[in-house]
């Protein structure tokens, strides 16, 4: 049980005993619990006692105060303050406090685990790029976004699977295969017309290069081959295998990948399509058939389900798609979309809505753009690509732990400027490596620690007298770390894996500056300094001390590598030092 919910049982049970003294009737009240935002103001803070005096009939304060003096008894608790119009600021004992360094050390990777959520089963869909190219830089951010966000909420709980839809139907396939085709036979020798709207780019010569040199003759002719499903076919095989070879680069897993072709193969779109014309969802203008958007979902406009020459827009797919999703169990399917496909969501709703389905399970996260940086100089064009910037040359020049912890940095519905010459410093200015090389020092000054005295290691199994813990800094920090349950649950609930990315900076900074302050403050060092070590420095050095302060880096150790785990970044156990060293102590 996490601080706060042992905090909130303590306030239950107040609440009980005001109740039996009548202070109020009914259900006991929901019990929110707050950070101060100035520590002189208590560990806690809660506005129980506001939201309870109209049924008390009595002032917030004197309903306050009631709970105060019902809390008075509390070992957990050390002060209870009335602060304002009646909010209750809380202060935890100290040694309850520090107790959690224990916990978080029995804990190990499990610290901040929720307990089985229960509720529907989860689709997280996310990425499904068209397999017409290699991910792109938006892509990249699609799929750390969505890698983040379903390790978070299985850390926390929750039930999920992970697709990815294979846009492999439509114009955009046929476009495909004409541009292979009008390449293929560049590699040939011979010059055709490159499709209007074909797509560009030296990935397509390449593989149109590949293609000649794999099939020789087959495919030249005058024009267009009849045989352009062939061709269609081995370019999405192979860009679909670069795709799945770049996000396994990036540590992005999926559990399925789900074919829109085979889709429209089992027949489900045209089944979809009778069954909402069979409802009277639908109406035919102009030769086309629509779906009734606005009347259904208060869409802006209803949507072509048919075109006048028989073939199926993509919306009436993805409708299907979506049913389909429902109808394999998920109560709940969340999507990872770029921000300019917003009009699409009213269209999806309509029509499940329309096929009898609750459109509330539906869920669409809108991910906006993001600008590549030089120097602070936007970079517009990709050597290696044409106009497309892709992921594998971002992760070619920062690698795979910078590029998510830059594509993690802000909430998904805000745009992201990523330098990339910030990301590749090892200096204290990068921020994924001044958290990074938190952790490492974690391990450096354990390392340090049993190097100069060896009987430490054994003893870090064993109980530690952990009131040596007393410096508001050091508390300062236990405090954070005993928020990290509380985070992960807020954080999965909201769907926004960065504030993961927030946790473990904040955290890494409140340790990274305890050094400074430590030394120049207090006089004080976690492991006896080359000054130290004169005459029987041994005998005189305060081992108990250390121990306690060595439990303690151990939990923070832990803490940050499962902050960073649940953001799919790595937590280093050695790392070199930054270019400038000042400031950094001997104990690194």
């Amino acid at each position: 049980m996490s601080l706060r919910d042992r905090v909130r049982t303590e306030l239950a049970a107040a609440l009980e005993a005001c109740r039996a003294e009548g202070l109020f009737s009914g259900e006991l009240p929901e019990v929110a619990l707050e950070r101060p935002r100035r520590p002189e103001h208590g560990d806690l803070a809660t506005n129980v006692a506001l939201t309870l005096s109209k049924r008390a009939g009595k002032p917030p304060r004197a309903v306050a105060e009631a709970l105060a003096r019902a809390l008075s008894a509390s070992k957990l608790l050390t002060g209870v303050e009335i602060a304002g119009p009646g909010f209750l600021n809380l202060r935890i004992a100290p040694a309850e406090l520090v107790g959690l360094v224990s916990q978080i050390r029995r804990a190990g990777r499990e610290y901040g685990r929720g307990a089985p959520q229960g509720g529907p089963r989860i689709l997280l869909e996310f990425v499904s790029a068209n397999p017409t190219g290699p991910v792109h830089l938006a892509h990249g951010r699609h799929a750390a976004l969505g890698d983040a966000l379903a390790r978070l909420l299985a850390f926390a709980g929750y039930d999920l699977e992970r697709e990815f839809y294979v846009n492999d139907w439509g114009n955009q396939t046929r476009n495909l295969a004409r541009s292979m085709w009008a390449r293929y036979m560049e590699a040939r020798g011979q010059s055709v017309p490159f499709p209007e709207d074909g797509y560009h780019g030296d990935y397509i010569r390449d593989a149109g290069k590949a293609l000649a040199e794999e099939v020789g003759a087959r495919y030249e002719a005058a024009l267009e081959p009849e045989n352009l499903d062939e061709i269609r076919d081995w370019a999405l095989s192979r860009f679909l295998a670069w795709i799945k070879a770049t996000l396994a680069r990036f540590e992005v897993r999926f559990d399925q990948f789900r074919s829109e072709a085979e889709l429209h193969h089992s027949g489900k779109v045209r089944e979809l399509l009778a069954a909402l014309i069979a409802g009277g969802h639908t109406y035919e203008k102009d030769g086309a058939r629509w779906l009734k958007a606005i009347e259904l979902a208060g869409d802006e406009r209803d949507r072509v389900i048919e075109k006048s020459d028989g073939t199926l827009p993509y919306v009436l797919a993805d409708i299907a798609y979506h049913l389909d999703k429902l109808e394999r169990g998920f109560g709940r399917v969340i999507d990872i979309w770029g921000a300019d496909h917003h009009g699409h969501i009213p269209g999806i709703r309509a029509g499940l809505r329309a096929a009898g389905r609750d459109p509330a399970g539906f869920e669409v996260l809108l991910v906006q753009m993001v600008k590549l940086l030089r120097d602070g100089e936007e970079i517009k064009m990709s050597k290696r690509a044409g106009q497309l910037i892709t992921l594998d040359e971002i992760l070619d020049e920062v690698g795979k732990d910078a590029t998510r912890w830059f594509f993690l940095s802000r909430r998904h519905d805000a745009s992201i400027d990523f330098d990339l010459e910030l990301a590749k410093k090892q200096t204290f200015d990068n921020p994924v490596y001044y958290v990074q090389y938190g952790h490492a020092r974690c391990c450096a000054i354990l390392r340090r620690a049993f190097q100069l005295e060896p009987s430490l290691e054994g003893r870090m199994a064993g109980p530690a007298d952990l009131s040596r813990l007393a410096l508001e800094d050091e508390l300062a920090i236990v405090r954070r770390m005993a928020d990290f349950p509380e985070d992960v649950a807020d954080a999965a609930r909201a769907l926004e894996p960065h504030r993961m990315v927030f946790f473990a900076y904040e955290l890494a900074q409140s340790f990274q500056s305890y050094f400074t302050r430590l030394q120049k403050v207090h006089g004080d060092t976690i492991l006896p300094q080359e000054r130290h070590r004169t005459g029987d420095w041994r005998a005189s050095w305060d081992w108990d001390k250390t121990l306690a302060r060595l439990q303690w880096v151990e939990a923070i150790r832990m803490t940050l590598a499962n902050a960073l785990a649940i953001v799919g970044i790595s937590a280093p156990d050695r790392m070199d030092p930054p270019a400038s060293t000042e400031g950094i102590p001997e104990e690194t």
